[in-house]
């Protein structure tokens, strides 16, 4: 067999995997959506889109395309490129602060002026929109400004410019907030009602490209200062070095002069459920399979978002959604406006509890951890974990729902032991951990560092905890389409 560089074999892959959509499409009598198509979650063709066998392929050709990207690009490059891209961040929260997302989405396909968006939400159009650059060529050339969002600059495309100075939005930034339910909602006087009654993805980005990112930027100290460096104190952060606080984030968040940041925060997490195919709390853990009138305890549930997907798909079940007062008073909004005779009946509960205290409730069927352990510290999180372990029953289940960091080379020396740990190896030559299509995860692990010290976990050190806090994992599932997996524990 002749040889092939690295280069055929990740271009083959990306061949290959374009086949496999586009026939599953064509079966369908569909067509792959284009980039300037707006974004629809019930669109058939995006629905195909996350069956497994088409999840995988747009996988591999995200993983393969980024690699092959890595290899031909000069390293300076690339060094440099990513040296610079703390910009985005900061153009993605301007753009949505300034309210320029929701003045492009109401233009519609045709695009709106620079000048004009600069006219409705009183900025500059020069650092808004475009600059004008005359060189050598009588042509006027447009340099965009915010634009860095924009298709010219670089591949993270938010809006699109069809002509000169003329800016309309494609699916990359359908998600982002909606300007009917802005103009609708201002008026109860609150920066963040424009967060209500959408998809979140707005607060979430927002929490990210505000707090997050003023954090990251002390990242060098928290992980090199010695007062630091060895720390597990969740106040010992990259983020509180930043805001010059002692407090942890939550506490700082219930403070009144953070009350805005809060209920942004709310929101956020509430969106969280954006990230993963529609309903994939459903996938894995059998909750169907669970007596009548089993009781679920959604531990840290924030306002609910998640409880609500049981409680609709799984009428049999009771839930009770515990957090901080603070959080459970937005929960209360939440619930009234999403699903008020689930509270009325009284299958939805809503209880403020810290859960670093003893748990209350001791005839829960499943207590739920999403999204919560990456919050904490080892010595924290085992607390928690401890916590639950002397409330349940000898037949409760513990579903932890977080990222499963992937290992950058192959490991079975947990996998081989546990019920679905193993994940199937990344086709050659892609990197073992699939490289770009796990960035998130990452990315993510980073962001626990930043914002309380902690972290995201891998399989063997998530199974480590576990077992120090009372709990066996006996099951683990990836989840399709989803950054995270379920860990299912029952008592040691």
């Amino acid at each position: 067999m002749p040889y092939k560089s690295h280069l055929r074999l990740l271009a083959e892959l990306i061949l290959r995997s374009i086949h496999a959509i586009e026939s599953r499409l064509d079966n369908e009598g569909l067509e792959f959506p284009r980039l300037a198509d707006p974004f629809d979650a019930t669109d058939k063709a995006e629905k195909v889109l996350l069956e497994d066998e088409m999840l995988a392929a747009t996988s591999q050709i995200v993983a393969a395309a980024s690699q092959l990207i890595a290899m031909v690009r000069s390293p300076v490059q690339t060094i440099m490129e990513d040296s610079l891209l703390f910009h985005l961040p900061s153009c993605m929260r301007a753009a949505v602060e300034s309210n320029m997302v929701e003045i492009i989405r109401e233009s519609g396909a045709q695009g709106i002026h620079a000048n004009d968006i600069a006219k409705i939400n009183n900025t500059d159009p020069v650092k808004a929109g475009t600059r004008e650059y005359f060189g050598s060529s009588p042509t006027t050339i447009y340099l965009p400004r915010l634009g860095l969002m924009c298709s010219p600059p670089i591949d993270f495309r938010l809006f699109l410019i069809p002509e000169s100075r003329w800016l309309t939005y494609n699916k990359s930034a359908c998600p982002l907030p909606n300007e009917a339910h802005y103009k609708s909602n201002t008026s109860c006087g609150s920066p963040n009602c424009r967060h209500v009654n959408t998809s979140g993805i707005g607060a979430l980005m927002l929490m990210h490209a505000d707090e997050a990112f003023k954090g990251s930027a002390y990242l060098t100290e928290a992980f090199t200062d010695p007062a630091t460096a060895h720390s597990v104190k969740s106040t010992d952060s990259a983020w509180n070095i930043a805001t010059k606080t002692d407090a942890f984030l939550f506490d700082w968040y219930d403070q009144p002069e953070n009350e805005h940041l809060k209920t942004r925060f709310s929101f956020a997490m509430a969106c969280s459920i954006k990230l993963e195919p529609p309903e994939s709390i459903l996938v894995g853990f059998k909750w169907a399979d669970l007596p009548e009138n089993s009781i679920v305890v959604d531990v840290g549930g924030g306002v609910g978002s998640t409880a609500l997907i049981i409680a609709k798909a799984v009428p049999h079940l009771n839930l009770v959604v515990q957090d901080r007062s603070s959080v459970i008073e937005d929960a209360k909004i939440y619930w009234a406006e999403a699903a008020p005779h689930l509270l009325e009946s009284g299958r939805v509960k809503l209880r403020v509890h810290n859960f670093f205290a003893a748990q209350p409730l001791e005839n829960a069927a499943v207590f739920l951890l999403r999204w919560i352990m990456h919050d904490w510290p080892d010595p924290s999180a085992i607390q928690i974990l401890r916590h639950l372990r002397d409330a349940a029953t000898p037949e409760t289940k513990l579903v932890t729902v977080d990222i499963i960091l992937p290992y950058t080379c192959s490991d079975t020396s947990v996998t081989n032991r546990i019920p679905g740990a193993g994940r199937p190896p990344a086709p050659a030559p892609l990197l073992a951990n699939m490289g770009a299509v796990n960035n998130m995860k990452y990315w993510l692990d980073f962001q626990m560092f930043v914002l309380g010290n902690c972290q995201e976990r891998t399989l063997g050190h998530f199974v480590d905890l576990a077992a120090q806090s009372g709990w066996t994992v006996k099951e683990v599932h990836h989840i399709p389409g989803s950054s995270l997996g379920q860990y299912i524990s029952v008592p040691s």
